[in-house]
């Protein structure tokens, strides 16, 4: 009796003590939130390569899947028998799977990059024209109308009087000698050249670093893969290990359908943008829109944002053709509707399916909160983590319905119920019967 007497007073205090650390931690995480930021920001910095590595070992799994069951399908089952066998055709499905995505990757950059190269390069050299031509109209137009150039005169004027002011009193008087154009050039001049070669040095240096954590990620990538089913197995044995088993073969299969959504809307959503992408690239070089591999490039990269993704693609390309020629930008416009409408009733649900299941307010709900939040990468990944977020409250919303014995379908709480506590003991009597 006295252990146990003990033994209430000990767990009493164990629960004081983690009700006062847990007021502590959130007193400061309250009103130092300046320093937690910092720190998380410092710890994504130097874990980057191990969240790069995470990400492209996550791309790279299913086709290392495909190809590790296609030569274990290949291989006698006697071998199979074997873990150093099978660990050597794992080994083998990654080195083939990085040599695929490389491969890949190549190809897709061979394609793109030199006609992208060219579009812009050709974009830079008529640009001049372009300005010119919408000048010529823009003074056409002011002409047809007075009233809009009485309006638009004055604030060119007050500009080039503006311009004109600073070329007479800050240029030319710094130019009238050697010795004034030497100091002008020491005072003025050399701080912001200084400033321009610090900038390019540390863009060289991010890049480096950036090609270091590369490289990193790359290695950790193929550790990952090389002891996937190892990880799975250890995190099995923490869950299990810290909850009860019903509470462990949720919290399990609940991963399994999260990672069955991230996967399915990010392989698929991928898919859909290259092949949008490429119908775009074909298309265009039909209709002999300018710039075509740009504008595909733009499309199909845009493409990988759900619902905003056409929306923001189709705004810079359409400006492009516009300087080119305006009805060109009507036809491309209408092209982008009826590519969107194909790519959102035909191509998006033949390849993705159903793998998110949310409706399509949530979809809105979900990129305009992430993208808010964490900016482009909120808006591609947002929708397949609300989705996983979605489906863990409706299962817990189910079990708990199921737990009071009511109904789960949506459609019992439709328009006006009745009285669910008469409700449930009716239910509750007829099963007494």
């Amino acid at each position: 009796m006295k252990r146990s007497h003990y033994k209430s007073y000990f767990a009493a205090g164990v629960t004081a003590f983690c009700v006062i650390a847990a007021a502590i931690l959130l007193f400061f995480l309250l009103f130092h939130a300046s320093v937690v930021r910092g720190f998380l920001t410092m710890l994504a910095r130097i874990l980057r390569p191990i969240f790069l590595g995470m990400i492209i070992a996550f791309l790279l799994l299913p086709i290392h899947r495909g190809i590790l069951r296609f030569m274990m399908a290949m291989t006698p089952n006697s071998r199979l028998e074997n873990q150093r066998d099978v660990a050597f055709l794992n080994i083998l499905a990654i080195i083939f799977s990085l040599f695929f995505a490389f491969f890949l990757l190549y190809l897709l950059m061979a394609m793109v990059i030199p006609q992208v190269y060219l579009s812009v390069v050709g974009l830079v050299q008529a640009f001049p024209g372009y300005i010119e031509s919408v000048q010529t109209w823009l003074l056409a137009f002011l002409e047809n109308n007075p009233e809009i150039q009485s309006a638009v005169m004055p604030l060119y004027n007050s500009a080039a009087a503006s311009l004109e002011q600073w070329l007479v009193s800050d240029i030319l008087p710094n130019l009238e000698s050697v010795t004034s154009t030497i100091k002008w050039i020491k005072e003025s001049i050399l701080p912001n050249i200084t400033g321009v070669v610090s900038n390019v040095s540390a863009v060289i240096i991010a890049f480096l670093l950036l090609m270091k954590d590369l490289l990193i990620a790359l290695i950790v990538s193929v550790y990952l893969l090389a002891r996937k089913d190892t990880f799975a197995a250890q995190s099995k044995k923490i869950v299990y290990s810290l909850f009860p088993t019903r509470v462990g073969d949720l919290i399990v299969d609940e991963t399994r359908n999260a990672y069955r959504i991230l996967s399915g809307f990010i392989n698929g959503k991928l898919l859909d943008s290259l092949i949008i992408g490429v119908i775009t690239l074909v298309c265009c070089n039909l209709l002999k829109f300018p710039y075509p591999a740009l504008l595909a490039t733009i499309i199909g990269v845009t493409n990988i944002i759900p619902f905003f993704g056409p929306f923001i693609g189709a705004v810079p390309c359409a400006f492009l053709i516009l300087l080119v020629s305006p009805i060109q930008c009507v036809y491309f416009v209408i092209f982008i509707i009826v590519l969107q409408q194909f790519d959102g009733n035909i191509l998006g649900p033949k390849i993705l399916g159903d793998s998110t299941g949310l409706a399509s307010f949530w979809v809105l709900f979900s990129i305009l909160l992430f993208g808010g939040l964490f900016g482009f990468m909120g808006m591609v990944l947002g929708v397949p983590v609300f989705a996983m977020l979605y489906s863990i409250i409706t299962r817990l919303v189910r079990r708990g319905l199921r737990n009071h014995g009511l109904p789960v379908e949506t459609e019992y709480y439709l328009g006006k119920t009745t009285a669910l506590a008469q409700t449930n003991r009716d239910g509750a009597g007829e099963k007494s019967d």
